[in-house]
């Protein structure tokens, strides 16, 4: 398997459309569409390690709590359940990402980043996004002030139980990654954000 090159098919301010041309095991040309965040997708540049995105899974340790956000979702066209999430900016921190999607989206402040996964892919067959889970310590009282327009959230404060019964929900839509850290939350508590430096 080879990448030769790639070609723009559409591009928009978030996201460009490419044909990747490619060889298969055999040798033979195939091409492949995939979706990519930056100007040239990762195949081509090599760029796999960065993440395009923060993912913040927020412990309220005063409340003893897990912070999830109902969120409206545009490709969905209804509202998803997960957590806080954003873009890094070029040559952004993660943590800095983290801090400023948090924020932003629940009004909450960031205490202590306890881990974060590497850069991780869930669609690989459509997207070359990535994104890194921020497993994270945070205060203060949820707010939608620093809410954008195209925002649609609300914040709620969880313990394992009230988790546990929201993901029984079978008329809900979960992000899959939110909804694999809820399960662990549900299952483990707090022992789930313990530090493992």
């Amino acid at each position: 398997m080879k990448i030769i090159d790639a070609a723009v098919v559409a591009q928009s301010k978030f996201v460009t459309l490419f044909e990747v041309a490619y060889t298969d095991k055999k040798g033979n040309a195939r091409r492949w569409h995939l979706v990519s965040r930056d100007t040239q997708p990762k195949c081509v540049t090599g760029a796999q390690l960065r993440p395009d995105a923060a993912i913040i899974v927020p412990y309220h340790r005063r409340e003893s709590k897990l912070v999830v956000i109902k969120e409206y979702r545009v490709p969905i066209g209804d509202y998803q359940y997960g957590f806080p999430a954003g873009l890094l900016d070029p040559g952004e921190a993660l943590a800095v990402t983290a801090g400023r999607e948090l924020k932003e989206e629940t009004g909450l402040d960031l205490v202590q980043i306890y881990r974060h996964s590497p850069a991780i892919f869930s669609s690989a067959g459509i997207t070359d996004e990535s994104i890194a889970m921020v497993f994270a310590e945070v205060e203060g009282s949820p707010s939608l002030h620093h809410n954008g327009d195209s925002e649609d959230i609300e914040v709620f404060l969880m313990d394992r139980q009230e988790v546990c019964e929201l993901l029984q929900r079978s008329d809900l839509f979960f992000g899959a990654r939110a909804w694999l850290a809820m399960d662990a939350f549900a299952r483990m508590g707090e022992a789930y954000f313990k530090n493992t430096d």
